[in-house]
Order: C-alpha cells, then structure tokens, then sequence
C-alpha cells in the first residue's frame, strides 16, 4: 500500500539518557592492552605537532547559550585496559604531628564528610583510572582530568593567581595522571606542563563557574584516552548513580595517592540563566579532591563528566559538598576541543 501523501509520520521518541547501574558496570569486561600498552602507545603515536602555548585565556560567556544539551563523547584507545571499577588498595597511616609531651596532632585543613567516610584508596593505570592526575602548583595542588587531546578540566581556584589572560605563563604548573606513591603508574616520564589556562569571566565570584581547562604540551589525551562531559538533568536528582576521585591531603602521608568514591547522591541543584548548575552532593570531599571529576557512564558517550568539585558550604541551614556543571562545564570542554588540537 502506498502511503497517502502528506501523511504525518509520528514523532520518535528519544529515551532518556541515564547512567549505567553500577552493578551493571561490574560485569563488563576488560578490553586487555598488550604489555607496556601505553609507552608503546605513546612511541607509536608521537605527537603530530609542537603545541603553541595559549597562556591565559578568558571565555566569552556568549559561548554559553545552550551549553546544557552538549554531550561530548569520552574516548579510550583502541584495545586499552579498561577496567570499570578501581583497584582498590588499604587505609593508610594518618599523618601526625607531636607536641613537645609527646601528645599527637592531627595537622589542620578541612575535611568534610557526609555521614560515614566512604571514600577509598585505589592503584590503579587503566582506563579511565589514567586520564584522572594530580596538578600542582607552587600553591598546592589540586586534582585534573583528562577531557580532550591535551587538555585537561579542573576547578579554577586550583590555578587562581597563577595566569593572567591574554598573557603567557609564568609560573610552573605540572600534571602528572595516575599519581601514585609520588610518581606517575605509567612511569616516571608520563608527566605534562601545562602551558595554557582558559576559565570564564566568573572565575573569581561564583561557584557555578569555579572550573578551568589547562592546555598541555603534550597530547596524553591521544595515548591515555580522556572522559566527556554532559549536561545536568534534574531526574537525575536523589539517585546514588554519580562517582567522584581525587587527591585529598588526609588519607595518605604525602597526599600522593588518589581516592575513589561511587555511589554519590546529587541531592539539589541552584542554577543561572545560562544553565550552569551547582550540584549539592553527600560527595565526601577534604582539600586536594578539588577539580575532580563528577560523572558516571553512559550508553550514548561513555565516561561522562558531569561536575568537577568546586568546595564545601557550611551555613546556618544547610551543609553540602558542590560541584560545578551545566552549560559552563559543557561549553568549556567544546571550548577546548574546537580550539586546543
């Protein structure tokens, strides 16, 4: 039968993007890499270009419009290890001062914790465990991931007063991904200067806009792989889909090892005009897990990215753990892969 012309067709519709269970995620298999997998990676696939450092860069908040409905695909090399939950290691030794007595004294920064502790130590260089490093700066340090060729996103209070836009950098900034026991799992080559910071205009005022990516004269994205990002959607609230890792200076001596939590909770959103959201979590969070990523996997793009940590409030009526996402996030990693290749 031939269909009348100008027939209406019915509409398609799309279901609704949601994260893979994590018991779902336990039973995927690895994709095993040969030995060696990411040096031969990285001698196999030198980089195609020197990188023309960008040094400071302040994006236009036009690029927001519409940033929320992005989705940025997340990419592991071909036949990489993969593994979907880190291996885990055991607690170590607080580190502790001692008073003149003898008494002991736990150094002072700031840890908070929702409830019970549920963070935990892992080692661990596959993907996407190597695309998340620790980044340091002559102020401390922070935590960084892998979101494109050779950039990574993290909170830009990691790299406050460190750049200036429009202006090279001057102060040594370093990434080094899967940090473990003061050195890279890769080995001790796999470190990358970070040659250029792009961060919006908010960066100094609003938590929303708190995230930064850092151009690298490397392209570790190209041999380690890099997680996506996506826009925040309110069904996903009071659903314990989300995980978080990063470097936090209370669980291990020299904060050197990094720690991974599932089963987060967004439990509430504030958000602007431009879609750009402050995610409240029960995320247990101390100092150094800033910038680290928020995100869970998805079956249309993987390893997504959808916060990185930007701080803790502690007010008269609420205490929360938040991250920063949306449109600002969104529109900062396709800032990022349209102009840093």
């Amino acid at each position: 039968m031939q269909e009348r012309h100008g027939a209406a067709k019915k509409p398609v519709r799309r279901r609704k993007a949601v994260p893979i269970p994590i018991r779902q995620r336990a039973t995927l298999e690895p994709k095993q890499g040969v030995q060696r997998w990411f040096d031969v990676q990285r001698e196999t696939r030198p980089a195609r270009k020197q990188r023309t450092p960008a040094g400071g860069v302040v994006v236009s908040k036009s690029r927001l419009k519409g940033g929320n409905l992005q989705t940025h695909r997340s990419f592991m090399p071909p036949e990489a290890k993969a593994f979907p939950l880190p291996r885990m290691v055991g607690p170590r030794p607080q580190r502790t001062l001692r008073r003149f007595s003898g008494e002991k004294v736990i150094p002072a920064n700031q840890t908070f914790i929702d409830g019970n502790d549920d963070r935990k130590l892992y080692e661990d260089a596959s993907y996407p465990w190597c695309c998340i490093g620790k980044l340091s700066t002559k102020n401390g340090w922070g935590t960084a991931t892998l979101a494109g060729e050779n950039f990574i996103l993290t909170a830009s209070h990691v790299v406050a007063g460190l750049w200036t836009p429009g202006q090279p950098l001057t102060e040594s900034i370093t990434f080094v991904p899967a940090m473990f026991g003061g050195s890279s799992l890769l080995g001790p080559t796999w470190t990358a200067n970070v040659i250029g910071i792009a961060a919006w205009e908010e960066i100094s005022e609003v938590v929303g806009y708190d995230m930064a990516i850092c151009q690298l004269d490397q392209p570790m994205g190209d041999w380690l792989g890099y997680f996506g990002s996506r826009g925040y959607d309110d069904d996903w609230e009071d659903n314990a889909w989300w995980e978080h890792a990063g470097y936090p200076f209370d669980l291990t001596p020299n904060a050197d090892e990094p720690c991974y939590q599932f089963s987060i909770t967004i439990n509430d959103d504030d958000g602007d005009d431009h879609d750009t959201v402050e995610l409240e979590t029960d995320a247990d969070i101390a100092s150094g897990q800033s910038g680290g990523p928020l995100w869970a996997i998805f079956e249309d793009g993987g390893h997504q990215i959808i916060g990185v940590l930007s701080g803790n409030q502690d007010s008269r009526w609420e205490t929360t753990n938040i991250f920063a996402g949306g449109s600002g996030l969104n529109a900062l990693v396709k800032w990022g892969r349209d102009n840093w290749k």
